[in-house]
């Protein structure tokens, strides 16, 4: 799944943007925005930066879905195991009567 997150800008060409997409060094698209320069923010979305970002609103947007990262790992871990559901749900009584 793609998402449209702030990434930081490494260097800028007339048509590309190499930025840091989760640890790794890419280059996007950058014609949709024309003002860009080395340690800008832009909002990448399918290999195409869409947008400039202040740095402030990017930061608080990545500690965000970091935050959010973090709680969806914790709360994969306290569930059960699929299978065991499965055996839980079989092992019901019919309601159906």
């Amino acid at each position: 799944m793609c998402q449209a997150i702030p990434r930081p800008v490494l260097a800028v060409t007339a048509e590309r943007a190499h930025v840091l997409i989760d640890g790794q060094e890419t280059w996007v698209d950058r014609r949709a925005v024309p003002e860009l320069a080395v340690g800008d923010y832009v909002v990448v979305y399918a290999g195409v930066a869409l947008e400039r970002m202040p740095e402030e609103a990017a930061l608080e947007m990545l500690a965000f879905y970091e935050e959010l990262e973090g709680l969806l790992a914790e709360s994969t871990e306290l569930l059960p195991d699929h299978a065991v559901i499965l055996n839980d749900v079989k092992d019901l009584p019919n309601q159906t009567g």
